[in-house]
């Protein structure tokens, strides 16, 4: 597998837990700020797995285009659906 699949592979998977946790954010009761502190938090998850990845890949491995593409678009995609079907009860 090369590089960007890896670390699509990685963010997904990133996205899978920050996505579910995102729920738990979005219901503290921060009344109009919940959607924006739920973003806020989506989007350190994305910046910790793009260290994780850049530790693990190397720091060299891809360019800030390359993960932007396929870092942290999957991982924003995961982690809202992954947060609209808990938020919906069906996981």
């Amino acid at each position: 597998m090369d590089s960007e699949g890896k670390c699509c592979l990685i963010h997904s998977i990133g996205g899978i837990i920050f996505g579910y946790f995102a729920n738990y954010i979005y219901t503290l009761g921060l009344g109009i700020f919940s959607g924006i502190v739920t973003l806020i938090y989506l989007f350190i998850g994305a910046v910790i797995f793009g260290h994780i990845t850049a530790k693990i890949l190397g720091e060299k491995s891809l360019g800030q285009k390359q993960w932007l593409a396929s870092g942290v678009f999957p991982f924003y995609l995961v982690s809202i659906i992954v947060w609209i079907l808990k938020y919906n009860g069906v996981i």
